[in-house]
């Protein structure tokens, strides 16, 4: 048995290779950089809920006592889910490649000018995007980015992708659902050249990336699957989703009467 903080990779990828499965403390954001590092290596990863939505975490902080014993008995079944891989390329050389749990996107960076975004689909150019940005989701990431974009929401064991232009100005609009082989192929146009005019790549917002004039992004399925360890019945995914859609606010109201900052 071990513990390390899910920000410290060297220390959680040296007790990885040995482990069974990994027990995750905190939020959505906690678990997806857990699964990772264990999506590789084919580890199991279950999310105990320390954050606010937990639409991937199995237990609340009281349901972990009664769940433990079925979990150190292996009485779990698992959960496999898409990932999302990304390669980063500039004039024609790879310059990096991404594991994606949740989703990645080509978004502005600090100024607020709209990009343009050539896209291609399986080696097709479709269309230029003039928006704020372009994401590409997992099943698992349409319940985030991609629905407040306007995104489906996909069920976890879908083999698909979603496509959704983020704030799209005279535009295609609409997101697409994509067969998880297929390629999404995407040139970034800056123009001024940055600090002018700025793009970032943010993969499953927490690797974030400058790109410049011309670089190129392409997005497929993965070639690894995130494992999930669950207790809970198999079909969870509608009703767990419904409620917490139609759940109160994530964030507790000001009270009516709170001044706005300009009658401070």
């Amino acid at each position: 048995m071990w513990q390390a903080s899910s920000w410290d990779d060297p220390a959680v990828g040296e007790r990885l290779a040995g482990s069974h499965l990994v027990i995750c403390f905190g939020g959505d954001g906690t678990l997806i950089r857990g699964a990772r590092l264990t999506a590789p290596l084919g580890v199991p990863i279950v999310g105990v809920n320390f954050g606010k939505m937990g639409f991937l975490t199995e237990f609340a902080p009281h349901e972990l006592a009664p769940g433990l014993p079925a979990l150190l008995a292996g009485d779990y079944w698992l959960e496999e889910r898409l990932t999302l891989s990304v390669e980063h390329r500039r004039d024609g050389r790879l310059l990096n490649t991404y594991l994606a749990i949740n989703e990645a996107v080509v978004a502005r960076g600090r100024v607020n000018k709209l990009l343009r975004l050539h896209a291609w689909v399986d080696r097709q150019y479709m269309t230029t995007y003039a928006a704020d940005g372009l994401l590409v989701a997992t099943p698992t990431g349409s319940t985030g980015s991609n629905l407040a974009a306007g995104g489906p929401v996909l069920p976890p064991d879908m083999d698909a992708l979603v496509m959704a232009p983020v704030m799209p100005f005279i535009s295609f609009r609409n997101a697409l659902v994509l067969a998880s082989q297929s390629r999404v192929d995407v040139q970034v146009v800056l123009t001024p050249p940055p600090p002018q005019h700025e793009a970032v790549l943010a993969v499953d917002s927490g690797t974030t990336v400058n790109l410049q004039d011309g670089d190129r992004l392409s997005f497929t399925g993965g070639d690894v699957r995130s494992r999930f360890a669950r207790i809970r019945q198999k079909h969870y995914f509608h009703a767990v989703l419904v409620n917490k859609l139609q759940r109160a606010p994530i964030e507790p109201p000001l009270p009516p009467d709170t001044p706005s900052p300009s009658e401070r």
